[in-house]
This record gives structure tokens, sequence and C-alpha cells, in this order.
């Protein structure tokens, strides 16, 4: 369990007290430079254990009393040798609705050292991991949900899947899953028995959102499972991953010099001790504010703003390390250089962070959608957003046959028709978001043949709930690229 405290943004003078080194590489267009930049961190110190010493034993006789009882009912196969695990895949993923880049950060490893208290050493030989004075050494690997991971919770938005084949051995569900510390209940969970007789235990889920497959059923490796909660002994949505080999004795699936739990690594691809990436990038009319726990942070954003608008640009990275730096380029709609800086953090490493920096958009800036890109460690991630119209019009501004038409009628109420044309057959994405960029309809999603195509939507979602009025950002996504029109949905 780890302890979630956010720092949240400030205006450009006081950023370098959260560790931040702004270097500008491109002077403003007019006397009007960057209005602030701020941002912050998670500290992902934690002072509880994920289960207690009773919950663990508890948990243990549960196993052992379930995989009896299955073997006798010719549900759980006898363990085979022969059929050890080494090809563990990530135990979470985004959902089909979720575009980010990333999703997660990883707080702590398994503690290798058995002393206590402050007696820490993880399997790369640092001290990502934890101890308390009870006697307690973190024993699995702890995914944290990485931003706004109460919003994640909440959409859906981060799966557990399971990371090899098995039979399930056990389910607990019905648990509370907006937790806040310790001593507040059972777990959410998952354990899974593989074909050589070792078990993972997927904890902290969502409460009601477990797989509906029953315990003596088998799962394939990245069958979903749940979705990452916050139930149990926890200050924040994540999942603790536990893993024990076929004699019950704890495992470590990652290889490392100070792995003396096991000696090879468990995974089919081992990630990098710090796997330094960005998350997300957003656009916003204010700067994110994360709330106290578990009220779901502020988030700020918006897709749509107009010409002369305050915009704030945000990149939320994981594993973020000292001297990395990133090249932020905000882009017109005809792909030239509106504005370009960069940044490193002067401290060694960040689990999660963010930052921000806010630019008034030109008095003339053109219509249509603009790129915010940021490239860090040799990977380049885009954001798109939309000034004035939000999409380029049919005539002239779109040379290929493939295009999005305007919908209409435009404002609407009750229904409008929404076309598109391609210029080859194309496997379609039309989509409706709003304007924090989440899905709010799916229109279309499979193949569509060359030609011209209509559909009608009426203002719901895809449950048929009526949506609240506003301006909506319909999307349409193919191989040729992607188009984008603004819609209002009048009351």
């Amino acid at each position: 369990m780890k302890r979630w405290v956010t720092v949240v943004g400030v205006l450009a003078l006081a950023a370098a007290a959260f560790g931040y080194e702004v270097v500008p590489v491109a002077a403003p267009e007019s006397a009007a430079a960057s209005a602030g930049h701020g941002g912050g961190w998670l500290d992902t110190a934690a002072d509880e254990p994920c289960l207690t010493a009773e919950q663990r034993a508890a948990i243990k006789v549960m196993l052992a009393d379930s995989a009896a009882e299955l073997r006798a009912r010719g549900l759980l196969p006898a363990p085979d040798a022969s059929a050890a695990v080494t090809g563990l895949i990530w135990p979470v993923r985004a959902a089909a609705h979720v575009h980010d880049p990333g999703v997660h950060g990883i707080s702590n490893f398994v503690d290798q050292n058995a002393a206590f208290p402050d007696q820490l050493l993880d399997y790369d030989c640092g001290a990502r991991t934890y101890d308390l004075t009870s006697g307690y050494n973190h024993q699995g690997t702890d995914i944290f949900t990485w931003p706004f991971s109460w919003h994640k919770m909440d959409d859906d938005d981060v799966e557990v899947v399971a990371a090899a084949p098995g039979v399930i051995l056990q389910k607990s569900d019905g648990n509370y899953d907006r937790q806040c510390g310790f001593g507040t209940g059972n777990w959410n969970a998952v354990y899974v028995q593989h074909a050589d007789g070792s078990v993972a235990w997927y904890g902290h889920m969502k409460n009601g959102s477990l797989t509906a497959k029953t315990v003596g059923q088998s799962v394939a490796a990245g069958e979903f499972l749940g979705v990452v909660g916050s139930s149990g002994n926890s200050t924040g949505p994540h999942l603790h991953l536990e893993l024990y080999d076929p004699a019950g004795n704890l495992a470590d699936p990652w290889a490392g010099a100070c792995n003396s739990l096991n000696p090879t690594s468990w995974w089919l691809d081992q990630p990098p001790y710090y796997d330094s990436a960005v998350n997300a990038l957003r656009t916003g009319s204010a700067a994110p504010a994360f709330q106290s726990c578990p009220t779901p942070a502020v988030t700020g954003e918006s897709l749509q703003f107009q010409a002369g608008d305050l915009v704030y640009f945000t990149t939320f990275y994981r594993d973020q390390l000292q001297g990395q730096v990133s090249t932020y380029r905000v882009l017109r709609p005809d792909g030239t250089l509106w504005r370009e800086w960069t940044g490193s953090s002067n401290q060694p490493h960040y689990a999660a962070s963010y930052w921000w920096w806010s630019w008034f958009l030109p008095v003339d800036a053109a219509d249509g959608w603009w790129t915010f890109r940021v490239i860090y460690q040799g990977v380049a991630t885009d954001h798109s957003f939309a000034v004035g119209q939000a999409g380029p019009t049919d005539a002239g501004d779109q040379p290929r046959a493939t295009r999005l038409h305007a919908a209409t009628p435009n404002p609407f109420n009750p229904a409008t028709e929404i076309a598109f044309s391609l210029e080859r057959p194309a496997h379609v994405r039309l989509r409706v978001h709003d304007l924090r960029g989440r899905v709010a309809a799916v229109l279309w999603d499979g193949p569509a043949d060359a030609g011209r195509h209509a559909v009608t939507w009426r203002g719901r979602d895809d449950l048929g709930r009526r949506l609240a009025g506003g301006a909506y950002v319909v999307r349409l996504e193919s191989d040729d690229g992607a188009w984008s029109r603004a819609v209002t949905l009048l009351e």
C-alpha cells in the first residue's frame, strides 16, 4: 500500500520548488510569453501493509481448501513441473475506449531484505519497496494507475488481466473499493493457479468488476479478471500482484542481482527497472487539481478553444529521471510550428509526475485541429485540440476523398446525420467525444466500403441514455488519417 500525495501546479516563478527545470528554446511571438508553468508528483511512500498477517494467513487457508475441493471435483489438474511459468505478460491494460499511451506506474517491488525497519532492498538492489516497524516486508509488485486514478476506476479505464493461463482458484468480491487507509476491510481479488502449481494473487480490484467466470474455470493469458480499484488496505487505485511458486514460497517475478527468491525472470518480456515514458497529454482551460482521497481530480481538460484563449498544456510521466529532456511543440493545423520549448527534471526519480505550461493562443489562430506534441526518450506523442470550428471544412481543407462531412443539422435536437466518405475500403472508427476527450458514443467501429456512408445520432450514449446538452466532438479514424467535427446538442 502506498500513500498518495499530490503536489499541485504553481506559477512559473515557483516551478523550481517542485524540482523541475524549464529551458525555453524559442522566443515568444510577442510580449505575451508563457502565462505560467508548474506541476507536481505522487509521493509513493507507504506506511501500512497491503495485507495484514492475519489476512494473508486466512487467504492461504482459503486457497488450500479451495484447491483440495477443485482437485476432488476434477477441476484442478495436478501440477506439471515441466510447465514452469516463465512467460508472464503485463497484468494491466488500458480498456478499449482509452487511447493514452500509458495508464500505469510502479510504486513498490518485493522487499528482499527480511530485516526492518527501513532495511530496503528490491530485486535490482535499489530501494523501491517498503517495510514497517511491525515486521511487515512488502511481498508483491504494486502497479498504480496514472493519471487521474479515481476517474480511471470510475470509468473502468484500466483492466486487470491474467498474466498467465490457469484455473481460478478463488475469488473475493463485494468489498468497498474507495478505501483511503489501513484497517478498512478485505480486498476484492482473483487468485489463479498455473499449470506448474504456482499461484498469482491479483488484489485491490473494483467492487463488482470481477470476471463472471467461476471458481474452477480456466482463464487464458491476457483474459479479463477485473478493474483496478482501491479495496482493502489501500490509499488509491492500484493492483497488488503477489506470486507463489509451486511449493508455496513467495516469488519475485523480476530477475535481478538482488533477487534471492528465484534465479530467473518470470516475465515473457521483463520491463526495465525505470520504465520512463509519457502516460498522457492533455490540453485544458486550467491546470489539473488533485483532491484528497477518494475525491477525483479536477482535470481542467478541454479539447475546444477559441483564438486568443489561454490553453494549459500538461504532460504526465511515469519513472521520470533526472536529466531526461522533453521537447514540447505546438503545431498549427497545417503542421507548421507555432511554439517550442524544453524541460527536464532535476530530481533523481519520480514514479509519477506531471508538468504544465500555459500559453495564450494568437488572436488570429487558424481554425482547425492543432497538435500538442512531446518528444521524450526518443518517442513522439501527439494530442489534438480544436480551435474555432472543431475541424477543417469540406472546401479545400481535405484534399483526399476520405473525409468527415459536416453534421446536418447542427446544432440539433433530437437527431443529426453524420456522414463520411472513404477513398477505399477500410476499417473505420466513428465516435463522439465530450470536451474532456472521453468517448460518449460509438457510432461505427468496423469495416466500411469505399464511398459515402451516413449514420444518425440521437444524442444518446451506447446504453441509450440521453446525454447532456452542449458541445461534442465527432471523430473519424481510418487508415487514411483522422478528422473531427464539432456538434452541439441542444437541451
